[in-house]
C-alpha cells in the first residue's frame, strides 16, 4: 500500500506561483491568443521583453484597469488605489511591487517587466547580493531611484532634495535566493507611510494576502532592516522523512524611491 503524499504551495510574496494559472504569463506565438475560457481575464497586456534575449512579446493578464495611487501619505489601505487593494476588488491581482509603487496594475506586477526585462528562475538562483542587485536594477528601469542600505542614506537623500519638495515616498527591498527543498527563491517590498516625516512608519502586503503594518512577526514595522521577514513554510511532504518545516528567511536588501511620476509597471 502506498502512503499518500503531498507538496505544498510554496507562499511567495512577489514572484508569481508556478501554479497560480490566472497570473501566467502568454509566450509569443499561438500563446497570445485567448487562454482557457476559464481563465480568460478581461485583459491580456502585451510586453516586448528584451532580456533574456530571444523572448519577444509576452501577453500579462490584467483583471482590472491601472489605478496611480501617487505618493503614500499615510496607512490607508481602502483609500489607495481606490481600494484595489481590498479583498472586495483587486486584492489578489496585487503583490507587493504593486503596493510598494502604490501602483494598482491588477496583474501581478514583475519588477523590470514594462521595461522589458523579465525576471526568470536562474536569477534567484543565486546569492542575496546578486539576486538583490537584479531585482533594484530593475525596479530602476521601471523608474524607481536606488537610495541606499541604511537609514542615513534615507536621511541623505532627503537632504539632498531640500529645495523640492520630497514628491514620492521610499520603500524597501527585502530577498530570499533558491535553496533547500526546491524553495525557487522571492523577493518582497514594505512602504514607507511617512517618507516626509521620520520614516519609521512602514506597510506591506503579502502577495495576494490583505494590507498590513506589521511585519511577519507581528510588528508594527518601524525599519524593514530590523523587521522580521522569517516565513515557515509548513511541511513540504507527507512522506515519512521528509516532514520537516521549510523555514525561509527574506533578507533586507536596500531602500529605493518611487517618484510621484515617471514610474510604470506591469
Amino acid at each position: 500500500m502506498t502512503s499518500s503524499r503531498f507538496v505544498r504551495r510554496f507562499k511567495l510574496s512577489g514572484r508569481i506561483a508556478a501554479d497560480d494559472q490566472f497570473h501566467q504569463i502568454r509566450l509569443s506565438g499561438r500563446a497570445l491568443e485567448a487562454p482557457d475560457e476559464h481563465l480568460i481575464p478581461p485583459t491580456i497586456v502585451n510586453v516586448n521583453i528584451t532580456v533574456p534575449p530571444g523572448t519577444g512579446t509576452i501577453g500579462v493578464p490584467q483583471y482590472g484597469p491601472t489605478v496611480v495611487g501617487g505618493p503614500a501619505a499615510g496607512y490607508d489601505p481602502p483609500g489607495d488605489c481606490g481600494g484595489n487593494y481590498m479583498s472586495y476588488k483587486f486584492q489578489a491581482n496585487n503583490n507587493c511591487y504593486a503596493y510598494g509603487c502604490n501602483i494598482s496594475t491588477n496583474t501581478f506586477p514583475q519588477p523590470g517587466r514594462q521595461s522589458g526585462f523579465l525576471l526568470t528562475a536562474a536569477n534567484f538562483q543565486t546569492s542575496v547580493p546578486a539576486l538583490g542587485q537584479t531585482v533594484s536594477s530593475y525596479a530602476v528601469k521601471d523608474g524607481l531611484i536606488f537610495v541606499g542600505t541604511a537609514t542615513t542614506d534615507i536621511t541623505g537623500f532627503k537632504s539632498s532634495r531640500q529645495r523640492a519638495a520630497l514628491n514620492g515616498h521610499f520603500v524597501a527591498l527585502m530577498v530570499s535566493p533558491a535553496g533547500d527543498q526546491n524553495w525557487p527563491g522571492d523577493y518582497h517590498w514594505a512602504r514607507c507611510d511617512d517618507s516626509s516625516g521620520p520614516c519609521d512608519s512602514w506597510s506591506q502586503k503579502d502577495g495576494g494576502d490583505q494590507v498590513t503594518n506589521f511585519d511577519f512577526a507581528g510588528q508594527p514595522i518601524t525599519n524593514p532592516a530590523t523587521a522580521n521577514w522569517t516565513v515557515n513554510q509548513g511541511p513540504l511532504s507527507q512522506a515519512p522523512n521528509n516532514n520537516q518545516d521549510l523555514v525561509v528567511d527574506y533578507q533586507f536588501y536596500c531602500f529605493m524611491f518611487v517618484p510621484a511620476s515617471g514610474v510604470n509597471i506591469i
